[in-house]
């Protein structure tokens, strides 16, 4: 029998786990102070682990750590002591973004439970195929995945399938976002994200500009699912993750409690969660909600307002100057200490002073209109409440108020001339105490008196179970002794419970392999146009895989030319099924996702920059060529030479900063995506940040926006390096003429000399 959906909560601190534990998460999943994906949030020390883990275990509730971001090589030797401290404390799973941490952790521990982040880019059967082979356990799919696509993978492969059903949620791809790392050097790969998306843009059409202010095109509203609990348990998903680890403790009871009651309401028909429920997550944070791609909700993104919405309050009715006080009218309750937003002028405050016909207040009703000081002139628009006091009290008393997770079934044994002997077993676990003492000059106690004195368990997690008494009927015993028997057995069994049975173990990393090659010139082109312009002159072109792939290749067999083709990075099965057909006899391909490599791995393949090799144990844990990451910096390429096989430096190229679901350019028009409306074609597009910086967008065949960087990488002297080269050309009219200049490792210019702005990327 397939086991209940799990509820998987964040936790940032120890009273956020323990907030997200009283509120009925079933796992936690937290990061340490190093090597985590959230390297902002509080995290937590080695102690604090080994802490935690004990506090979960006790109630019966899995810790899942963190290591979820890509690590450099001198990083590798204090990470992998990490990996065996979190093994030897008993965590439960580990959640890896980097293949060759994945790789190592197999090889060495292989009883350690490995999860395969969302990081890696997971959006189909093939790719989940992959890391079946890797024995891992389980996999937590693209946030942008389809829920009859997460079905076909659930129902397909014995992998847990572990989804994202709350909270905010990146509007790129996770782990193909270059967007923060490229601008200033913050990697959301490296757990720094400085979330660019979050702020305002101005959208160019052919050069004219579209929105005059800059609005919030690429800000998506948090992820709300908890009316599709049903739908998530029928697909067969093993898991649903609330994100929030850098949330308050509140936030987390409030998310955990209302998606508890979903959950166990679809099982038990028990309760089901209530407006009242959401009302509260609402409260505590909230961007506005949206179902999410999973159900095909394209209205990601709303575009006037990047942060917390919290709940509808009332309007505002006036501003008294003299006072310093806006008017409201409220439609909701509002207490002193609760925080209010004023949209119309996008600032808020906490409410310490409130006035009604002149007299201070410390709450007012719907229906009520209320004074409150406020600096900022307002005289219209809409409030909202932003934190509410009376909420967070309430959440405050569930978080502490005592509760049992686990049944302790006890045994009692009284025998004349025997010790007093009680026995208590949970979960397969047994444990017992005694006294040696057998009391039979008092009134000997009832069964119904022993049992509800043995069953005190207030105190502890446990829960009574069945309690079953063996004794001589005239055989009498203190209260006192039944207590200090039931006192020393949930010790036990707590500890019981507690214990880890994990010896730790003494590594030693893979020596570094290095092996000669011929170094090469890799290119990939954009347009037709590009391909025949270097066909006669370039051993290996690649085309990027689109709508116009049949006419590339009948390109290359009319200049009789091996045919090579550079695959998205983004690809369902639907996709793939797709994308064979054409590529049936095409020996050249650059994969960027695990679901083409496992398929495409037998013919001359290169792992492209959406593989993101970032360390020499992630290029040696494959047989083919590699495209280095971009990400890399020149410490990085020293170690990548330590490599069996062949490195490749990218030299020349737009980077590809963000891969979309969403649609910028649908996004202005329609307000929401509508997929394939065909408004781009034709057009050329460019996202503007507040500095006036242009950053190009186009729509790929599946149309998915992709932007790019500023300005192309380039690094002028790349033969130093001893590596082969990779050359990506977009919308360049004159590759042939750039390609040149590359291979010259001369300063770039256009047609008419003139300049062309670059950047060296990690390598300044």
């Amino acid at each position: 029998m397939k086991k209940k959906l799990e509820l998987l909560a964040p936790a940032g601190d120890m009273a956020s786990l323990k907030a997200a534990i009283a509120s009925g998460a079933n796992a936690i999943y937290l990061g340490g102070n190093a090597f985590s994906a959230r390297a902002y949030a509080k995290n937590f020390n080695s102690e604090e682990l080994k802490e935690a883990v004990a506090y979960a275990h006790l109630r019966d509730v899995k810790i899942h750590v963190t290591c979820n971001i890509l690590y450099k090589d001198e990083e590798y030797e204090q990470l992998l002591d990490y990996i065996d401290y979190l093994y030897t404390i008993g965590v439960d799973a580990i959640l890896i973004q980097d293949i060759g941490l994945l790789k190592l952790v197999r090889q060495y521990y292989p009883d350690f439970e490995v999860h395969v982040s969302t990081q890696m880019s997971l959006t189909s059967l093939a790719a989940v195929r992959y890391f079946e082979k890797l024995g891992v356990t389980r996999v937590v799919l693209a946030r942008e995945t389809p829920l009859e696509n997460i079905r076909y993978i659930c129902e397909n492969s014995p992998l847990e399938v572990e989804v994202f059903a709350h909270g905010a949620i990146c509007v790129a791809y996770s782990g193909q976002c270059l967007m923060s790392s490229m601008i200033g050097k913050r990697s959301g790969n490296r757990g720094a994200c400085a979330q660019p998306c979050r702020l305002p843009y101005t959208l160019k059409e052919d050069g004219q500009t579209l929105n005059k202010e800059p609005v919030y095109l690429i800000s998506p509203r948090d992820l709300c699912t908890i009316d599709h609990m049903q739908d998530f348990i029928e697909a067969g998903v093993t898991s649903i993750k609330l994100e929030g680890r850098m949330k308050k403790p509140e936030y987390v009871a409030a998310i955990v409690k209302g998606y508890r009651k979903a959950i166990d309401h679809v099982y038990d028909q028990t309760p089901d969660y209530t407006k009242e429920d959401v009302n509260d997550m609402k409260q505590m944070f909230n961007r506005q909600y949206t179902h999410g791609y999973a159900f095909s909700d394209y209205k990601l993104v709303d575009g006037d307002f990047p942060g917390n919405r919290g709940m509808p309050l009332g309007e505002v009715m006036g501003y008294s100057k003299k006072h310093r006080t806006v008017r409201l009218h409220l439609t909701h309750e509002l207490n002193q200490g609760d925080s209010i937003l004023l949209t119309a002028i996008d600032a808020g405050r906490p409410v310490n002073k409130m006035y009604q016909r002149g007299k201070l207040v410390n709450q007012a009703l719907p229906g009520e209109d209320v004074d409150i000081e406020f600096d900022t002139y307002c005289d219209h628009g809409e409030v909202r409440k932003t934190v509410s006091t009376k909420l967070i009290k309430s959440l405050d008393t569930l978080i502490h108020q005592p509760r049992s997770y686990r049944i302790l079934d006890l045994e009692l044994y009284a025998y004349e001339g025997a010790p007093l002997t009680l026995v208590g077993r949970c979960d397969g676990l047994s444990v017992e105490a005694s006294l040696e003492e057998n009391i039979d000059h008092v009134k000997p106690l009832t069964d119904e008196r022993i049992k509800a004195q043995l069953g005190k368990l207030g105190a502890t997690v446990y829960k009574p179970g069945d309690i079953t008494i063996y004794r001589n009927e005239d055989v009498a015993m203190k209260v006192s002794s039944l207590n200090a028997l039931r006192r020393e057995v949930t010790e036990k069994m707590d500890q019981a419970l507690m214990d880890v049975q994990r010896s730790g173990k003494t590594l030693t990393l893979p020596a570094p392999i290095m092996q000669p090659y011929e170094k090469r010139m890799i290119i990939t082109v954009h347009t037709l146009a590009q391909l025949e312009a270097l066909m006669d002159h370039y051993e290996y072109l690649y085309y990027y895989y689109d709508e116009h792939i049949e006419d590339a290749l009948a390109l290359f067999a009319k200049h009789h030319h091996v045919a090579g083709v550079y695959l998205p990075r983004i690809l369902y099965d639907q996709e793939i099924n797709d994308l064979q057909k054409h590529l049936q006899d095409v020996s050249r391909v650059i994969v960027n996702d695990y679901g083409s490599f496992d398929l495409f791995k037998k013919r001359d393949v290169i792992l492209g920059p959406g593989m993101n090799i970032f360390n020499h144990y992630s290029a040696n844990s494959f047989d083919q060529s590699a495209i280095i990451s971009y990400e890399c910096d020149a410490s990085a390429l020293e170690t990548m030479k330590q490599v069996a096989h062949e490195m490749i430096l990218p030299v020349y190229g737009y980077i590809e900063n963000m891969v979309l679901e969403h649609c910028v350019v649908s996004q202005y028009y329609h307000h929401k995506k509508i997929p394939h409306c065909n408004k781009c074609r034709g057009h050329t597009y460019e996202l503007f940040d507040r500095k006036q910086v242009g950053f190009k967008v186009f729509t790929d065949a599946y149309c998915r926006n992709h932007i790019l960087h500023n300005m192309p990488l380039y690094i002028r002297h790349h033969q130093r390096y001893l590596f082969s080269a990779f050359v990506m050309f977009y919308d360049e009219k004159n590759p042939l003429a750039l390609m040149r200049q590359i291979e010259a490792e001369k300063a770039l210019t256009d047609g008419n000399n003139q300049s062309i702005a670059t950047t060296k990327g990690y390598l300044k």
